[in-house]
């Protein structure tokens, strides 16, 4: 007998699930997600766009997002108070609107730290663009360097500010 193939079905639930955990790591700060769920999650606010929304919509539920302290899902270009104290994670496209709308959220201080996760590559020139608006609004303490998730094909970086 010769070994089995997976089947489509296998694999596309392999594929989804892989999907999941790149996913719940992101949004536990690029942390492997706590097992023990009777600790209290950092409370935290996701920012997407649609192509991010489009992404988490069908693998992750408002209440797994609840369980893993996201407390508000927003749309990056949406009307969005300032929670200074408050860390916010990032999930887009790296677009010329969406940097230009990041940029204007760390010159307003909207939140407390910005983990700034982007669905595809990002350009030097608009990270440097990010940089320097981050530097005008005194919003860096620590700038982590990218790592690329081969699942999600994610790029992350983190900029902290603490007044």
């Amino acid at each position: 007998d010769a070994p089995s193939l997976p089947t489509t079905s296998k694999m596309a639930a392999s594929v989804r699930e892989k999907q999941t955990v790149a996913l719940k790591r992101m949004l536990n700060f690029n942390a492997p997600p706590l097992k023990n769920t009777a600790a209290e999650p950092v409370w935290k606010v996701l920012i997407y766009d649609r192509f991010g929304q489009d992404i988490i919509s069908p693998l992750l539920s408002v209440k797994e997002l609840r369980d893993m302290g996201i407390t508000l899902h927003l749309l990056l270009h949406s009307d969005r108070d300032p929670i200074p104290d408050v860390p916010a994670i990032y999930f887009v496209m790296p677009t010329e609107e969406n940097i230009d709308r990041i940029c204007q959220d760390l010159r307003n201080q909207l939140y407390e730290s910005y983990y700034l996760n982007f669905i595809s590559a990002i350009s030097r020139s608009k990270l440097e663009d990010i940089a320097s608006a981050a530097l005008a609004a005194n919003a860096v303490s620590q700038v982590t360097k990218p790592s690329t998730d081969q699942t999600s094909r994610t790029q992350t970086w983190t900029l902290s500010w603490t007044p």
